[in-house]
């Protein structure tokens, strides 16, 4: 397949409670797919708002984060977690393939609509990180507010 995105930085990722944290220069390829899955969140619940929360919260500042919020302002569902890190990590080559397994693995079918809210903290590469997020909503053609 062709590369969509940001690379990947080569190190595995894992979806927890506080989401992906990894330092700010290993990120620009989760942001990206993070924003596209979040498309599919959103579509997986009839185009309700998924918020993107840009933060590592208290972790060092070179380090920053990203998780997933649910339509219901709680966390991403659980059940989605092996989604985020399928998405994290797969190959360059394969990213179009594994969104369109996990579209086809929570049964959605249509290439329309999905909303996706980013907020982020005031780490000086939050908002970097932020618009590659968006990037990644608008590849899949979800609408993106920051």
């Amino acid at each position: 397949g062709r590369m969509i995105g940001p690379p990947h930085p080569g190190v595995p990722l894992a979806y927890g409670t506080a989401g992906f944290r990894a330092r700010a220069d290993l990120l620009d390829s989760t942001f990206f797919r993070m924003g596209a899955l979040a498309v599919l969140r959103s579509r997986s619940r009839g185009g309700l708002a998924v918020g993107l929360m840009v933060t590592a919260s208290h972790n060092a500042e070179p380090d920053n984060g990203i998780k997933l919020v649910d339509p219901d302002g709680g966390m991403l569902d659980v059940s989605w977690e092996p989604h985020a890190s399928a998405v994290a990590n797969a190959a360059d080559a394969d990213l179009a393939a594994v969104l369109d397994a996990v579209a086809d693995a929570v049964g959605v079918v249509s290439a329309g609509g999905g909303r996706v809210l980013v907020a982020r903290d005031t780490r000086p590469h939050s908002e970097r990180l932020s618009a590659l997020a968006l990037d990644g909503v608008s590849h899949l053609g979800g609408a993106g507010e920051d």
